[in-house]
């Protein structure tokens, strides 16, 4: 038995076809769906990328790893508790391509992890592995066109000059500085004729095959093609994260007057009984501020501008499940499929206008918490839809089962062969960047209470039966005080251990 992972970046629920969207096409992943397993209430246990990813790769929660939150590195004893390192212990072969994100990219000072901007730069010319119990990896370093000014400028540095940029960025100057730094000059909103503005969409002017989406896939199918015996193989793309830049033809798939129909409609009196942080969040830092890449405030848009970035969006997610196809294409040409589990899902997921937000914040709205998560394999029914609370901290344990690998007593997730229905699903975010809250987020069938531990009375409770857009907080209902004091029980006891937070080394991832 061999188990293909296939991750995305921020990626929507409802972007997808299977998922209900209307617009976006996404075929291959549809097919993936009707072939095997959907689950329609996946949630993720962070709403960041490095917590989330290294609860994917362990099956522990945050408050067990460490990395509580963005700019924290993974330490190196993970290893050890690595799903890649147990299957590798039984005897598969292991690979990861694309974004791992297992450290911090821009530290404080230098820390010398492989996935620092500083530290990418000593990676040897020919290393591929191991790294965190993968024996073999292809690395794209962050993966994002982002501008952090101060910290990048005008370049993004995470894909060069080389030897910067892991092994993504010594692909972009293969063939020399001059046509490498050409590249990354065309990846650039200038180069498009665009700057750099609060929408971060424009029409990437990278040739195709060069652009990070098809790079990741072309190398995982190298590999998938010349593999031999059982594997367990990571897929991670870095799209759809923002900014929104597919490149040609992707970057025209949908135009902003296809979109239309999906945009969200405000309601900024959904705000007057919830936390003072949610409307906050709609402001976002102010046009200039240092954090204005990742929170320009959702409110700030208007009706036209959130059509573009939504076509754009749209395009990437087109894009990335071209490619789906073209990696999973291999299974068949070798004959593999029958036997291989394969899991797609997603870190996180986008805000992308809803609730006035955009892109992703500490706010534990479904936006950010629901995810894509689909089985296809052994012991997934073709064409069947689950609605009960599952994470993607299920997902290493799950790939153990379906192997036949003992779950190691550390996991803290359980496969999702399991078909006893689980109640509810935890969420943890200990958010801290330029400020700090913690947050705890049960979720049942019906209901969602987020309890902020730093302020008394200060959560969120949403019926998602009567509310589906989480418009309506609950909380002080009466109505629904025997809910309320039922969910925070229950919360307690999962989180009654102790929580562990690994030191914080950077801002941002």
């Amino acid at each position: 038995m061999n188990v293909l992972l296939l991750t995305t970046d921020q990626q929507r629920a409802d972007s997808i076809g299977a998922y209900g969207n209307p617009v976006c096409r996404t075929p291959n992943i549809d097919a993936l769906a009707a072939a095997g397993t959907r689950f329609d209430a996946a949630r993720t246990q962070n709403p960041f990328c490095q917590p989330a990813r290294a609860t994917i790769l362990t099956g522990t929660y945050p408050s067990t790893h460490g990395v509580t939150c963005n700019g924290i590195d993974l330490p190196e004893r993970a290893v050890d508790a690595s799903v890649a390192t147990h299957l590798a212990s039984a005897g598969m072969r292991t690979a990861l391509f694309g974004k791992a994100h297992f450290a911090s990219v821009f530290p404080f000072v230098p820390t010398g992890r492989l996935e620092s901007v500083e530290g990418s730069m000593t990676m040897p010319d020919g290393w591929t592995g191991p790294y965190f119990g993968f024996e073999h990896v292809e690395l794209v370093l962050f993966g994002h066109n982002l501008r952090m000014a101060p910290l990048q400028g005008n370049w993004n540095w995470c894909f060069g000059p080389a030897p910067m940029g892991l092994h993504y960025g010594r692909f972009l100057f293969r063939d020399g500085a001059d046509k490498g730094r050409a590249r990354l000059a065309a990846m650039q909103p200038e180069a498009a004729g665009r700057a750099w503005d609060r929408t971060q969409t424009w029409r990437n002017r990278l040739d195709e095959e060069d652009h990070p989406t098809t790079w990741i896939a072309e190398r995982a199918i190298e590999w998938l093609r010349d593999v031999d015996g059982p594997f367990f193989a990571w897929v991670s793309f870095t799209d759809p994260h923002h900014p929104m830049d597919a490149p040609e033809p992707w970057c025209d798939e949908y135009a902003p007057e296809d979109v239309l129909e999906v945009l969200p409609e405000p309601h900024p009196d959904e705000f007057d009984a919830k936390p003072p942080l949610h409307r906050f969040w709609t402001t976002g830092g102010g046009a200039g501020s240092l954090f204005d890449f990742a929170n320009p405030g959702g409110a700030n848009y208007s009706r036209e501008e959130l059509a573009l970035m939504t076509a754009g969006y749209y395009g990437m997610v087109t894009q990335i499940d071209h490619q789906i196809g073209r990696v999973l294409a291999v299974l068949d040409e070798r004959g593999m499929a029958d036997d291989t589990l394969v899991i797609m899902t997603t870190d996180h997921g986008e805000f992308l206008g809803h609730h006035q937000m955009m892109f992703k914040g500490p706010l534990h709205y479904d936006d950010l918490l629901r995810v894509p998560l689909i089985a296809r394999g052994p012991g997934f029914d073709p064409g069947a839809v689950r609605d009960d609370p599952v994470g993607t901290i299920d997902l290493a344990a799950t790939a153990l089962r379906a192997v036949g690998v003992p779950v190691p007593d550390h996991m803290e997730g359980r496969p999702l062969h399991d078909t006893s229905a689980r109640d509810a699903v935890l969420t943890e975010d200990d958010f801290d960047i330029v400020f700090k809250t913690s947050l705890r987020t049960i979720t049942t069938r019906r209901h969602k209470l987020t309890n902020n531990l730093d302020v008394a009375d200060g959560g969120v409770l949403y019926d998602l039966e009567d509310d589906p857009g989480e418009l309506v907080n609950r909380w002080a209902d009466p109505a629904c005080k025997a809910v309320r004091e039922d969910l925070l029980a229950r919360l307690a006891e999962l989180t009654a251990r102790p929580v562990h937070h690994e030191p914080k080394v950077g801002i941002v991832g």
